[in-house]
């Protein structure tokens, strides 16, 4: 989906530019017809002019040179003139021994029109009919100018508006995407307002660095963030309140089971050992609710720490092992792509299960390349045969009854895997010759 600042710049910059191309043809045509206009004002003026200077001299019209413009003299100088009669014809000095083709018109007729003239140039003409009741003779008057000289001085002009036009028209693209940057910097704010509430960094969007905007939504955020917030925290008191409940009346059947030992003790031993599996796992529930309590419901796993947090927290849970947890974590590498409290669950699961199986040490091994994050988790136990290595994502499946465990907990991570498309693969560890999970983000 495009961007709203894309969207905006794009319709600015169209509409700028549709806005100039329109002024450009307006342009245009008000400076062609203003040109042509003052051509045609011009030769009314020198058609006067030549009225003025014709003048009966016996029984000939003549034209007085002298009283006429300096441009009538020069050859093919663009300025022209003639006067057809019905016997003869009066050309300026301009014209040489080139001639009008000129349509005679009747008494008050005129007619303005262009067509090519000397040196096969534009011109445009003016014709008036005229008529003399002392010779009792019709004649037609034209003048005539020539368009090219107009037309280039018309050219330079519309060439440099156009450039102005042009030049105005960067500026004014250049500045709406400068505005639209800078109009959109409080949402890039935003961003990295929420990118730090995704890494744990703040707890709520502060609104006062918010435009009004956007204050509305992010007010709502902070609502939703609160109540997240509050559902996590119910969960995990109703967790810890159930598993504190169950204490007594575990503590009461210990005390039956010790004393049935001394009838049965082999009734006994067998309820001892499902005692001893339920401790363990109000234990384990215990420590997942004193991990996850404090979690923001919009954060992302962070490393080391939260890797760092899982090895504190199951070296205490199994402390008799006294295992030694090693993590090696690229510093580019912050976080993992999945949320927080999944994140736990799911690395929390593998490494409780590292830590069961592991003799002494458990290492954490992570990468990056091209946007692929790699996870592996390595222990030194007993390793798993081949054949049973795909059992161990089966609901419930446990491969060795003697250890300690309910059996959801890989297959619980298979879920969580599946739900954010990463690839887990268990295999052989050819360094400490136990069990290898690969994680694949």
């Amino acid at each position: 989906m495009i961007s709203i600042r894309t969207k905006l710049s794009l319709w600015l910059t169209g509409l700028v530019i549709l806005s100039t191309v329109v002024g450009i043809i307006f342009f245009e045509s008000m400076l062609r017809q203003a040109f042509h206009d003052s051509i045609i004002a011009r030769l009314q003026e020198d058609i006067e002019q030549l009225m003025l200077a014709t003048h009966l001299q016996g029984d000939e019209l003549t034209i007085d040179q002298s009283q006429l413009s300096g441009f009538y003299k020069p050859v093919f100088s663009g300025r022209y003139y003639q006067l057809n009669l019905p016997d003869q014809e009066i050309r300026s000095r301009s014209l040489w021994d080139q001639k009008l083709d000129i349509k005679l018109l009747e008494k008050g007729d005129s007619r303005v029109w262009q067509t090519k003239g000397p040196q096969n140039h534009d011109i445009q003409l003016l014709s008036i009919g005229l008529s003399s009741d002392s010779l009792n003779v019709d004649a037609t008057l034209t003048v005539a100018q020539d368009l090219s000289i107009g037309r280039k001085i018309f050219t330079q002009i519309y060439g440099t508006k156009l450039g102005v036009n042009l030049a105005m028209l960067l500026t004014m693209i250049a500045g709406i995407f400068l505005v639209l940057r800078q109009s959109f910097k409080p949402i890039n704010h935003m961003q990295s307002a929420l990118s730090k509430l995704r890494e744990g960094e703040i707890t709520s969007l502060e609104l006062n660095k918010i435009p009004p905007e956007l204050q509305g939504l992010a007010s709502t955020y902070n609502e939703l963030l609160q109540y997240s917030s509050k559902q996590l925290e119910r969960s995990r008191n109703n967790i810890g309140n159930l598993s504190h409940g169950l204490k007594t009346p575990l503590a009461v059947m210990q005390q039956q089971v010790e004393a049935l030992g001394l009838k049965d003790p082999d009734t006994a031993i067998a309820l001892q050992k499902q005692l001893d599996l339920v401790h363990k796992m109000i234990e384990r529930k215990l420590a997942a609710a004193r991990i996850t309590g404090d979690m923001l419901p919009a954060a992302q796993m962070q490393l080391p720490k939260d890797l760092n947090d899982l090895c504190q927290t199951l070296s205490k849970v199994h402390f008799h092992k006294q295992i030694q947890c090693n993590i090696h974590i690229p510093e580019k590498l912050l976080r993992l792509p999945l949320h927080r409290e999944d994140g736990m669950e799911l690395i929390g699961n593998l490494l409780d299960n590292a830590h069961k199986w592991a003799k002494s040490r458990v290492e954490i091994n992570a990468s990056i390349e091209d946007d692929v994050i790699s996870l592996i988790i390595e222990d030194d136990g007993p390793g798993v045969a081949s054949e049973e290595l795909a059992q161990l994502t089966s609901r419930g499946k446990r491969l060795d009854e003697a250890t300690m465990g309910h059996g959801l907990g890989l297959s619980i991570v298979k879920d969580i895997a599946e739900q954010y498309e990463i690839d887990l693969q268990f295999t052989h560890s050819e360094r400490f010759g136990g069990l290898k999970i690969n994680l694949t983000f």
